[in-house]
């Protein structure tokens, strides 16, 4: 640890140090910088009074800065990437941690969260961006005053409430290249003690993928809508009602294809291996069976604020959340028959009390958390390439997969904040978290070709393995925490953050259970020790300057691998060193700059390669170096005003797969985005042009090393894509 904190330490401080003896030098005056509030430690506070390494974008720079998705945040987001292509998959990456799976019961190590409220299903976490009041990523384990699985850290998507009592809204519509269509608003206002708002969008656009066969459509598209409704209620001066019920539903997208690569495998692993070749170019598909995605969302979430006292506020959180999804993939590419199905039913409910207060040295707070989620999901793979290991034949071959998962989970949590010294503050907080888990599991098999009638090959409660259907964990999470700040307001801050993760199972049926060890389809929980220290500075109203540097101990980590063609988790020690550094600028009026970098040195002692043996790794989709800036100037013009902005990140090499196979290995790219709008003078309208992906730049966000049956699945970030958009607000 001293090793690698002390040397980024001492750069950061010389960075931050150069940078304001330059500012001053120079003598330039700039624009107020913008405070942003944020709720890390669920209180709003100064972003830069919070000792956690996060990256926080309000509703109004949403805007301003034209992030119209998650990807666009992204961007910009130091350590932090986001693979998605389909509602059904999305892995989110912070620090190079993830869970880059693709099994529906598997809960991310980074946690999401939507107004207060955790959500567990990676198939719900891809919605539409719009209305959205802030967008907070919290770097490193927050399971004290968070909890459940935060070991990689969260994203919280605080959306627009009614908060407002004035008629206020906006239209905005939005076209581009490949048929998008999009169209989204908002209205909302009300009286002193009760207000509404009603806010949607839907958006439409053919998939970026071509098919090279005739009568298969594009992939990789969208069509879907959400709708969103808002109320809050003065009960009384001190009692706050405050309900939100969202309905999303996604119909037939145009999805379930991959790009095929043509593949070796390393003789003593069974990793994939490049060999010349492809079935089709990056951006092109040759499935045979056209793909669909359909998905519908309702999600309901009530908060209870009660001012008890002056000193005290109780705090009620409860999320009500059904998702049904339907799921069709040609996962052979078109080069052998291999479709896979998958239906799912996901409903959950979470409740959260939380019980804060504080004096003029102290503040504390404590709560109690209940989760319960089950998960009935049906899955079902044909074809006699992927079944030849249950016998196949021929292609009428099908293997049947039906599981229930029920998952409970009760937490109880607390943190003080102790001013020990009118410079110096301790933290601690504690969470103590029991899992409770049963699996019902049943597979069966069926060549009606060949005779076969439907039988059943594998049944969970009939394996005279004991424990294998069930999982009871208890552990805790806890932080401790040593802030200072400097004349100057600089804030310097240490931490040390134990992390928890529950085990789970790997249930799905690429391959065949029955030919694996039954015993590796459920895998133990992990822990993670952090060791985080950080600086956060602002110079006058020219500049800020965010930096952390951190070392993670894992044990246990939760390692993703196809071992028998069998998707598996399996659990290994590891461990991780790195920082990130965030510069802001304002050097003159209208020109804002952010700047930022991470750095990242992980390793993983034992992931099982395809042949049951094990290799070291490091972290998937973790470059060891990324770099991301955005320029934006505006200036008046007509009456109103013009902007001007350009955006991007680079990556440096990496491996998109967590066994680091030669086939996942992604070469550096940078991506680069522009934007210019105009805003007319009333602020009313706001009409923009842009592009992204401007460089054209040809990467992929997805491989699934399938090396023993010659090929590789691939997905690849959408190309150049141009369009404009019309706002109009009131």
């Amino acid at each position: 640890m001293k090793t690698v904190k002390l040397p980024l330490a001492s750069a950061v401080a010389r960075v931050a140090s150069g940078a304001a003896i330059c500012f001053m030098a120079t003598g330039i005056q700039a624009q107020i910088l913008e405070e942003v509030t944020v709720t890390a430690q669920k209180r709003e506070q100064n972003l830069q009074d919070v000792g956690i390494s996060v990256t926080a974008f309000d509703g109004n720079q949403l805007n301003s800065l034209g992030m119209t998705n998650s990807v666009d945040i992204t961007q910009q987001v130091p350590a932090m990437q986001l693979q998605t292509f389909t509602p059904a998959f999305t892995i989110i990456n912070l620090r190079g941690i993830s869970q880059n799976n693709f099994q529906d019961n598997l809960e991310a190590p980074v946690a999401v969260y939507v107004d207060g409220a955790y959500v567990p299903s990676m198939n719900a976490i891809n919605g539409q961006l719009f209305d959205v009041g802030r967008v907070e990523v919290l770097r490193g384990p927050q399971g004290t005053l968070f909890g459940r699985n935060t070991t990689g850290g969260l994203v919280h998507y605080l959306t627009n409430g009614a908060v407002d009592t004035d008629l206020n809204g906006y239209l905005k519509a939005t076209v581009g290249e490949f048929d998008q269509r999009a169209f989204e608003g908002a209205i909302g206002g009300g009286t002193e003690t009760v207000r509404g708002r009603l806010a949607g969008r839907w958006e439409e656009y053919d998939g970026y993928t071509e098919s090279v066969v005739p009568g298969i459509r594009d992939a990789h598209g969208a069509d879907g809508y959400t709708i969103r409704g808002s109320m809050q209620v003065d009960v009384t001066d001190d009692f706050l009602v405050d309900l939100r019920v969202t309905k999303s539903k996604d119909d037939d997208v145009p999805s379930g294809t991959y790009s095929i690569n043509f593949a070796g495998f390393d003789p003593e692993t069974g990793l994939g291996t490049n060999v010349p070749g492809r079935l089709t170019d990056e951006l092109e598909h040759a499935s045979s069976v056209e793909g669909s995605y359909s998905r519908d969302t309702t999600n309901v979430t009530a908060t209870l604020t009660w001012n008890v006292s002056p000193d005290m506020e109780l705090v009620s959180i409860t999320n009500y959340m059904d998702l049904d999804k339907d799921y069709l993939e040609d996962a052979g590419g078109g080069l052998f028959f291999f479709p896979y199905e998958n239906n799912s039913d996901f409903e959950t409910f979470s409740q959260e009390i939380r019980l804060s207060g504080g004096s003029d040295r102290m503040r504390w707070q404590t709560g109690l958390y209940y989760l319960d989620m089950t998960t009935d999901n049906s899955q079902n793979v044909r074809g006699a390439t992927i079944l030849e290991g249950s016998g196949a034949t021929t292609d009428s071959a099908v293997q049947f997969t039906n599981t229930s998962l029920d998952s409970r989970n009760v937490s109880v949590f607390g943190q003080v904040e102790y001013d020990f010294a009118s410079s110096w503050t301790l933290i601690a907080g504690l969470r103590w978290s029991d899992d409770q888990k049963d699996l019902s599991f049943l597979q069966s098999y069926a060549e009606p070709e060949a005779g076969i009638p439907l039988m059943q090959v594998f049944d969970i409660a009939a394996v005279p393995i004991d424990g294998l259907d069930e999982i009871e964990y208890d552990d805790v999470a806890a932080r401790l925490q040593l802030n200072y700040v400097t004349e100057n307001d600089t804030l310097v801050y240490g931490s040390i953050s134990r992390g928890i993760k529950g085990g789970n199972w790997s249930i799905d049926p690429l391959g065949t259970v029955a030919a694996i060890d039954p015993g590796n389809l459920k895998h133990g929980e992990e822990t993670l020790l952090s060791y985080e220290f950080g600086v956060k500075a602002e110079f006058g109203t020219v500049a800020r300057i965010n930096a952390a540097v951190y070392y993670y101990d894992y044990e246990d980590y939760q390692a993703f691998s196809i071992l028998g063609l069998t998707p598996q988790v399996t659990n290994s020690d590891a461990s991780s060193q790195g920082g990130e550094l965030e510069l802001t600028l304002y050097p003159m009026d209208g020109l804002d700059i952010l700047l930022g970098a991470a750095y990242i040195d992980s390793t993983v002692d034992a992931v099982p390669d395809v042949f049951g043996g094990t290799v070291e790794t490091e972290f998937p989709n973790a470059p060891a170096l990324s770099l991301n800036a955005l320029i934006r100037y505006e200036w008046d013009v007509m009456g109103g005003r013009m902007a001007a902005q350009v955006d991007g990140v680079w990556n440096d090499d990496q491996y998109i797969e967590a066994t680091n196979s030669q086939i996942s290995f992604e070469d550096e790219y940078m991506v680069w985005n522009a934007r210019l709008s105009y805003t007319s003078a009333n602020d009313n309208w706001e009409v923009a042009g842009w592009v992204k992906n401007a460089g054209d730049e040809v990467y992929r966000l997805y491989n699934l090393d399938l090396g023993l049956l010659g090929i590789s699945e691939e997905v690849y970030a959408p190309p150049r894509w141009y369009g404009a958009t019309v706002t109009y607000s009131f």
